[in-house]
């Protein structure tokens, strides 16, 4: 795997990480993204400036690392890339580290899963008629 370094793409999403779980919201389209908790981790290291080496030595120092979890890391990047929650950063290099529980629980198999459930109401919120200039001007 080519080394590779990885940010949020702040310009469509806000992420957050609570309790273990990534949620990731598109603020263009009200798509929002879950994560297991394997997924998460990967995510959290990339967005802390781990490169996509940093993290495969992580993964390969953990026990009963299964021999194709290389194949389940890119498969996981090129969801994230077909998303467009992560975008190429700069080079860097950080060392990666991952929760071992975390990733045997869902069998070094990192998640990324889109929703559409709620998007109709997440696009509806009045947060998108804010502007830098002028604020949220609610109609009245």
């Amino acid at each position: 795997m080519e080394s590779k370094n990885y940010r949020l793409n702040e310009a469509k999403m806000f992420a957050d990480i609570t309790d273990g779980i990534a949620i990731i919201i598109n603020a263009s389209t009200g798509i929002y993204y879950g994560m297991n908790g394997y997924g998460t981790g990967i995510f959290d290291n990339l967005l802390a400036g781990s490169s996509t080496n940093d993290i495969l030595t992580a993964i390969k120092a953990l026990p009963d690392v299964p021999a194709n979890a290389e194949e389940h890391l890119s498969a996981f990047l090129e969801t994230l890339l077909g998303f467009e929650i992560i975008i190429p950063a700069p080079e860097s290099s950080r060392e990666a580290s991952l929760v071992l529980k975390d990733a045997v629980f869902d069998q070094f198999i990192p998640v990324c899963k889109e929703y559409k459930d709620v998007q109709e109401l997440l696009y509806a919120d009045p947060i998108h008629e804010v502007s830098e200039e002028e604020g949220w001007k609610p109609e009245k």
